[in-house]
């Protein structure tokens, strides 16, 4: 019974108000839940609040617990902000992704392999899947250094790596096909939500400098 009891204070403390007069872009109003209100903003609103806030509380926590400046990285444990949601997200697509590279490589055990209809499903997304994970990567990688245009873009097309490779396997029964669906569906979800996110960031971002002008061609 203690996990349970455990987790509902989590999302009792995430749930609170925000203790902020004036909320930056980004975060909710005085008065509201800053987990729900900035769910709300974009799709898989309940999936969001469902999955999302218990992982960021946790890092919240643990980062305040090492030092008071680790609410500069996360946010102050009970904030939500865009940025926050986004990290959290990709961490769980990474997770997502991971579990169905492990099908699609043949290495998750207890599965029969050689049938026909895996033997198709593995052979066409094993290098999607690859080729999808390596884009979140530097997506996650883009999101260190604020880069956010730059990672909308590598998790858009993580989304149309994974979109085509589950026609590949729509053919597919049994368990496997179930573990293989939850994690792709998660996976999808959790890049959406961030790309929604990120879209966000984006626009409120101002542009940066101008690029420097190529020298002038000298002519002979």
């Amino acid at each position: 019974m203690a996990a349970p009891t455990v987790l509902a204070l989590a999302l009792a403390v995430l749930l609170l108000p925000a203790a902020a007069a004036g909320p930056p872009p980004g975060r909710a109003p005085p008065g509201a839940s800053p987990l729900v209100t900035t769910c709300n903003e974009g799709p898989f609103a309940a999936h969001c609040v469902k999955e999302l806030g218990p992982r960021l509380l946790d890092i919240q926590t643990a980062l305040a617990s090492v030092s008071p400046r680790g609410a500069l990285i996360a946010g102050a444990p009970g904030t939500v902000d865009f940025s926050a949601l986004v990290a959290v997200a990709m961490e769980a697509a990474t997770e997502a992704g991971a579990v169905a590279t492990t099908i699609f490589e043949g290495k998750l055990p207890g599965f029969n392999t050689s049938v026909p209809d895996f033997k198709v499903c593995l052979s066409n997304c094993s290098v999607t899947m690859k080729s999808a994970m390596k884009k979140i990567h530097g997506a996650t990688a883009a999101l260190k250094v604020h880069a956010h245009l730059v990672a909308k873009v590598l998790a858009d097309r993580a989304i149309g790596d994974v979109s085509a490779c589950t026609i590949s396997c729509k053919n597919l029964t049994g368990d496997v096909r179930l573990i293989l669906e939850a994690s792709l569906v998660e996976f999808q979800k959790m890049i959406r939500i961030s790309v929604n996110f990120l879209t966000k960031i984006a626009a409120k971002t101002p542009p940066g400098p101008l690029p420097p002008l190529p020298p002038p061609v000298r002519r002979p």
